[in-house]
């Protein structure tokens, strides 16, 4: 997953506001009393979700799936001279030496585990990897985020690089399909192609909170994405609080 795309994914993502994301986190936690000194940043990517908090004074630890995202943002921390642990790992059997204050997962993560049985075991893993009274911050994906009627196509074009971008989504399994194919430029004008296939689950909120349960958190509230207001119909994207007891 993402072997290829590692390439190019700073580019496709450079219009994300991670600092923004970074913020808003601290004033959840602020609000739930938590005082925050260490942060675990899951499926953290290239790190770009993970490197403001470094950046902050936080103690970081990354986790991510992908080997060649993970040379990324170790690479990006030693530019920047910043102390971060990426550490490879799958969300659904994680377990690390220390446990965390803040257990965050940014830009849908857990919507590429695609069994609720997966996901039941993401959220234990979590919370076993964080300290009691630990906070638990993710975002999900919504239902309205997806036109389930079209299959939708996207490009991207730049000197060195097109992409190509097929999304499509069933409503039956909830999956939303996305195909990628990119050409990359490379020294003498000559183009390497390669494809990938992603898919994400959409989970609906109803079923979310009893897994976050049944792994033992406490859920604090659910927000519209970079809000402190409730899910409406229209929002593309919903972030759940939990806390571990």
């Amino acid at each position: 997953m993402y072997e290829k795309l590692a390439f190019v994914y700073d580019l496709l993502m450079e219009s994300v506001d991670y600092e923004g994301w970074v913020t808003y986190v601290e004033e959840i936690a602020n609000r739930a009393g938590k005082r925050i000194e260490s942060v675990l940043d899951l499926a953290c990517g290239t790190g770009n979700s993970t490197l403001p908090w470094a950046a902050r004074g936080y103690k970081v630890t990354g986790i991510d799936l992908s080997e060649e995202m993970l040379k990324k943002a170790r690479q990006k921390a030693r530019e920047k001279q910043l102390e971060v642990a990426f550490l490879r790992g799958d969300l659904r059997n994680f377990q690390l030496e220390t446990n965390f204050d803040l257990a965050v997962c940014f830009q849908d993560g857990f919507n590429y585990l695609l069994e609720a049985a997966e996901l039941q075991q993401a959220f234990r893993a979590v919370f076993s990897n964080l300290k009691s009274g630990g906070l638990f911050v993710f975002d999900l994906n919504f239902p309205n985020r997806i036109n389930p009627e079209d299959e939708e196509v996207s490009f991207v074009d730049e000197d060195f690089l097109t992409l190509i971008w097929r999304t499509k989504f069933s409503r039956e399994q909830k999956l939303w399909e996305i195909e990628v194919t990119g050409f990359i430029k490379k020294e003498g004008g000559v183009y390497e192609k390669f494809r990938e296939r992603h898919r994400e689950k959409i989970y609906e909120i109803h079923e979310v909170w009893p897994m976050l349960a049944n792994a033992g958190f406490t859920v604090l509230n659910t927000f519209r994405s970079f809000s402190f207001d409730p899910p409406s119909e229209q929002a593309r994207r919903v972030v759940c609080v939990a806390e571990k007891p």
